[in-house]
């Protein structure tokens, strides 16, 4: 239902009108004034919601898709308007494009920034999404989109955001040991905005109200306001370099990680250096060169040096280190490792602790050769 009309061959909307000029206008439109909507140029008349929102509306059977406009959309459409308003904007309802491929909701200019809202109360797919606001960045305008039922739609666009996080190195958290994949949960404007640039917000169409990820119940005039001081892009570009932070040290701590979870098969769940370490003390106890005294050492240092990389690596996942944090998960008896992907630093701490159990390995493996040639018969 528009709020904007042309009487007498002059643009008129509605909710500007005084009380006395709508009741003059009622009178004239009632002894055969023509009311002609806007959008499409069908014959349209007045009418006032029941919230006291004066609009026109369509003829029946005109065809146009604005005649299916809910109330809610009306009047969330011109709270907007006011705002905008009042916050001293040149502001218009149902904006069209210069080649009316479009109609915007409310358009807002002020210094040279344009601005769009959309108030999307039907169903839109994200095709349709990402085709309509392309059109609004082709013209240099800003768009943002109030989605209604957003919770119930945002399960559209996850693939958006799913394909931006693994990225093209195919880095799913999932995959990773040991990263929290709640790091990367987030809400349904996220969804958007990140992978794809377009702004958006939660609407519950009933109340009236947005919401965003940290604000379940956000006024619209409130958040009106924040758009217009630019407050609003900046909360969404804080969330995705926060996400484009986190998700690149994620891809740098990987092969770190990667390299810890199999040490720790190696070190503590399978105690594989331990068993081979004893086996080749075993085989040198009944060799050849059993009293060999530098031999005899290096099965003294394998001994404690097994001991020794047992305590390294829990002191890596012990809290203290402040690399990992241990976390109940819903569905496990046990609380899970949690690698900390902030600060920064940590990231530095994993790869240097990785390259001194690996450097630790090596030597390991030497030690085990020695000692296998040592039992060789044909050292004897």
């Amino acid at each position: 239902m528009p709020l904007k009309a042309v009487v007498d061959g002059e643009t008129v909307i509605a909710p500007d009108l005084s009380d006395e000029e709508w009741a003059g206008l009622q009178l004239r439109h009632r002894k055969g004034l023509t009311v002609t909507m806007a959008c499409c140029g069908a014959p349209g008349h007045l009418r006032t919601s029941g919230k006291g929102t004066r609009h026109f509306y369509h003829a029946p059977d005109s065809g146009c898709r604005y005649a299916e406009e809910s109330k809610e959309h009306l009047e969330i459409k011109y709270r907007i308007y006011q705002t905008c308003q009042s916050e001293n904007w040149e502001t218009s309802v149902e904006f069209p494009s210069p080649d009316r491929t479009w109609v915007s909701d409310v358009y807002a200019v002020r210094d040279g920034r344009k601005v769009v809202f959309e108030v999307q109360v039907s169903a839109i797919t994200p095709e349709e999404l990402e085709e309509r606001d392309r059109k609004y960045r082709a013209l240099g305008i800003e768009s943002y989109w109030l989605l209604d039922n957003f919770l119930g739609k945002s399960r559209d666009f996850t693939a958006w955001y799913d394909a931006c996080l693994c990225g093209e190195d195919a880095r799913n958290p999932a995959t990773i040991p040991s990263i929290d994949p709640a790091l990367f949960r987030t809400g349904p404007e996220n969804h958007i905005f990140i992978p794809r640039g377009i702004r958006s917000i939660g609407l519950s169409a009933k109340s009236r109200t947005l919401f965003t990820t940290n604000n379940p119940a956000l006024s619209l005039p409130v958040w009106v306001r924040e758009v217009l001081k630019g407050n609003y892009q900046r909360y969404l570009e804080a969330g995705a370099d926060a996400f484009h932070r986190k998700r690149q040290l994620m891809i740098l701590a990987a092969p770190a990680l990667i390299r810890f979870r199999e040490f720790y098969e190696t070190i503590i769940r399978h105690g594989t250096y331990r068993e081979r370490a004893g086996r080749a003390e075993r085989r040198f106890r009944a060799g050849p060169s059993r009293d060999d005294p530098a031999l005899q050492k290096t099965v003294r240092t394998l001994s404690a040096e097994i001991d020794w990389v047992g305590k390294e690596y829990r002191s890596y996942v012990s809290e203290s280190s402040g690399l990992f944090t241990w976390k109940k998960v819903p569905g496990h008896d046990r609380p899970r490792l949690y690698f900390r992907l902030e600060p920064a630093s940590n990231v530095k701490k994993i790869q240097d602790g990785v390259a001194t159990l690996d450097r630790w390995e090596a030597s390991f493996e030497d030690a085990l050769r020695t000692l296998e040639r040592g039992s060789s018969p044909h050292n004897g």
